[in-house]
């Protein structure tokens, strides 16, 4: 398809689904056009591998040297939304739906935990024919990224971390101390008002989102509650700070992107990922919270874009 084409279909879909009875009755189907719109805009393409017992849905696009996108606890490929198109004309783009999430599948038998789920990636990266790679991973998914790039090293050409789980911050954040205090996981959510708390804490400045937009969301929320729940408890059973004894491991260079403000995982982790990674930068942006990439696009891109370009 044309890249004229292209443009013309996004044009198209955003004037369909923008309108106010569709959006009134399928608040959905605008949420689910939007995502594709931004797929063609950044030249990506939806794929699907089986990989033993889950079935791997994943986007494609771009040429050159491939990068890994790994998404964070709770979203999915599409998340990365804008933020891919800006790398899709030098590099091969490729952002898996982790399993459990997104479109791959859910094995309530299965165990979710950080190990497991890096030995599956790694069977997907085989699957698909990546021998070596750049590496990028937010929040849980930085957790992956961190762990595989350390178990993997000879695989990973670079590692990007956003404000990466795995390391116990030395300052407690709002949400940790939400939990231990009141056993309140603001991740997970049924209502629209949890819908909100939950936006609180991932956002410095949460973005307004529509009354049926949010019904929605929440609703899917809802839906997925139990498995995300599952998920989490994995996780914690299996080690919440595994990354403590395995950074050094890592020798791939490393770029730390970190919202300053961020209510989930406390800047301060930011030391600890310091400290135990031989070759890395850091880049702490100002007035944001969670998902630099989303909440500071232009500063994340321009990070990411200036570590690139200093590689070999």
């Amino acid at each position: 398809m044309s890249r004229l084409l292209k443009r013309i279909l996004i044009v198209v879909m955003i004037l369909v689904v923008s309108s106010g009875a569709v959006y009134y009755l399928f608040p959905g189907v605008v949420f689910e056009s939007a995502k594709h719109a931004l797929r063609w805009w950044a030249g990506l393409e939806r794929h699907e591998v089986r990989v033993d017992d889950h079935a791997w849905v994943y986007l494609e696009g771009g040429k050159g040297e491939p990068i890994l996108f790994i998404h964070g606890f709770g979203t999915d490929k599409d998340r990365w939304g804008p933020f891919l198109r800006e790398f899709s004309g030098s590099y091969r783009l490729v952002a898996p739906d982790l399993p459990g999430f997104g479109e791959n599948s859910r094995v309530p038998s299965a165990s979710y935990d950080i190990a497991s789920q890096v030995k599956r990636l790694n069977r997907f990266v085989e699957m698909i024919g990546l021998a070596e790679f750049h590496l990028v991973g937010i929040s849980m998914g930085g957790y992956i990224a961190a762990y595989y790039a350390g178990e993997y090293p000879k695989k990973v050409k670079s590692l990007a971390l956003m404000d990466a789980a795995g390391v116990r911050s030395r300052i407690p954040s709002d949400f940790w101390q939400s939990y231990q205090k009141e056993g309140k996981v603001a991740l997970l959510y049924k209502t629209p008002q949890e819908f909100d708390e939950f936006m609180s804490v991932l956002f410095y400045r949460p973005p307004w989102v529509p009354g049926r937009l949010k019904a929605y969301l929440a609703q899917k929320g809802a839906y997925q509650h139990d498995f995300r729940k599952k998920v989490l408890e994995d996780m914690a059973r299996c080690g919440l700070y595994l990354l403590e004894d395995r950074l050094q491991r890592i020798r791939a260079k490393t770029l730390i992107i970190w919202g300053a403000n961020d209510r989930i995982i406390h800047v301060s982790s930011v030391e600890k990922f310091e400290k135990g990674l031989k070759k890395s930068r850091t880049v702490i942006i100002d007035k944001c919270g969670h998902v630099p990439y989303f909440e500071k696009p232009g500063e994340t891109r321009r990070a990411y874009g200036d570590f690139l370009a200093s590689l070999p």
